[in-house]
């Protein structure tokens, strides 16, 4: 889980940047990865949150080491109110 917020007024922003630079499709060219979703706050804020399930955390290890991935973060992070965005791992021990 990957929770964004953006500088104010700006949240629309980074959801067109992940647009435009596909962020999500080009996470899914990595091996290993299985699904992930861009979400938007509900209330309107500008709080962004990406969910992604990888295969094992050398996957997402993968991602976050991809020079793919280190070309978009300028573009992203100057829209970001904070920086680095706080990411946060977790195991999945039960689904339905």
């Amino acid at each position: 889980m990957l929770v964004l917020r953006a500088k104010p007024g700006r949240r629309d922003e980074v959801v067109a940047l992940f647009q435009r630079l596909e962020v999500l499709r080009e996470a899914s060219e990595v091996p290993g990865f299985v699904a992930a979703e861009l979400e938007v706050a509900a209330d309107g804020s500008d709080d962004l949150l990406v969910t992604a399930t990888w295969e094992s955390a050398a996957a997402y290890d993968a991602w976050l080491e991809s020079p793919v991935r280190e070309r978009m973060r300028p573009a992203l992070e100057e829209l970001l109110a904070e920086s680095p965005a706080a990411g946060r791992v977790y195991d999945i021990v039960q689904t339905h």
